[in-house]
């Protein structure tokens, strides 16, 4: 008996060591099968309050959640980012909207396109003094206005201006480096320059002024009324991996409306990447962005990258007069609503 009891224990642990071993050869699949996907995300500018809620999600799990792995990198503006997505060498990236129409425009056969709106509101303005304020287009008469080679407010002006009757003579255009933009408007080199408020006016009061002493123009105002920051895609990524675009962009949406319920969260986390940002400048950046150029009426109501395609059609017309584009260019060139996540994930509290 003890013979046929030892032979049934070996056989019995021969039977365990061959599930044992079955099991450890399928493990691998079963890891694979739940393996996170690395992303690889271009901000739209430098690492910052603007960007945090990336940061943010990276952290508290929102993109483990989905399966991401997202690495999230600065770069030297949109333009970078779009040349980044549309090489290949990132799979997303955050870029302004107007940027990416622009982008269409040069490269119509290889321009990444939007797959969610993020700012309802583009944030380019007309920055000055509140004591010698631009209200309004005819207020440049006589003023030196600061202007950039390469920003899109700079260069859709001229249609924006003519659209508005106002002379471009009337005044002076002053083209500056966007890295002196702050420091000749604090200088009185400049009466007034264009910008996007959320990077400018933080900068001024990292310098030491206050937001009450500056005032703002937003080209909304005068006849150019699109979306900014988005989430775009390449091309081929769209086509070749869709359930990837949608779930990088259930984990953006998610992502700012973490941001929104705990900005100081956000600015934390992103500050554990960049340890020279100061949250002092960061938290009242990321509310700004959110209060004024994210959660309008509109999104409010329908959520984070809710966009009137109509808004993105007279917007094109507009882009087209300023930047010449070669070819007309459609809102099915930049933009692709089919992976807009769904209402419940996108509205904020």
């Amino acid at each position: 008996m003890a013979l046929s009891k030892t032979a049934l224990t070996r056989r019995s642990l021969l039977k365990s060591g061959a599930g044992a071993a079955a099991g450890l050869i399928a493990m691998p699949a079963i890891a694979n099968a739940q393996a996170a996907d690395a992303v690889k995300l271009s901000l739209e500018f430098r690492i910052y309050g603007g960007n945090a809620p990336m940061f943010l999600a990276a952290e508290n799990g929102i993109f483990r959640d989905l399966r991401l792995d997202v690495t999230s990198d600065g770069s030297a503006g949109s333009a970078d980012t779009l040349t980044r997505v549309a090489n290949g060498s990132y799979q997303f990236g955050l870029a302004d909207a107007s940027a990416v129409a622009e982008f269409a425009g040069r490269n119509p056969e290889a321009a990444p396109k939007i797959v969610m709106t993020v700012f309802d509101v583009f944030p380019a303005v007309i920055m000055s003094w509140k004591r010698k304020p631009i209200k309004s287009l005819k207020d440049l008469a006589g003023v030196k206005l600061g202007t950039s080679a390469s920003d899109a407010g700079s260069k859709i002006l001229p249609a924006l201006l003519a659209r508005n009757h106002i002379d471009p003579a009337s005044f002076t255009r002053m083209n500056l480096d966007v890295k002196l933009r702050e420091t000749m408007l604090m200088k009185g080199d400049v009466d007034a320059t264009i910008a996007f408020d959320y990077t400018a006016l933080f900068n001024l009061v990292d310098n030491g002024v206050k937001i009450e002493d500056i005032n703002l123009l937003y080209f909304k105002d005068f006849g150019f009324n699109f979306p900014g920051n988005s989430l775009i895609a390449s091309r081929e990524m769209i086509e070749k991996n869709p359930d990837l675009v949608k779930r990088m962009a259930l984990g953006c949406a998610r992502a700012w409306v973490a941001a929104d319920r705990d900005r100081k969260a956000a600015i934390a986390a992103v500050t554990k990447r960049d340890k020279l940002l100061r949250s002092e400048v960061e938290v009242p950046r990321i509310s700004w962005v959110l209060d004024r150029l994210i959660k309008t009426p509109e999104v409010k109501q329908n959520g984070i990258g809710y966009i009137d395609e109509k808004r993105l059609t007279d917007g094109l017309v507009v882009l087209a007069d300023g930047l010449k584009f070669t070819k007309p260019i459609t809102v099915a060139d930049i933009y692709d609503g089919r992976f807009l996540p769904p209402a419940a994930d996108r509205k904020f509290a």
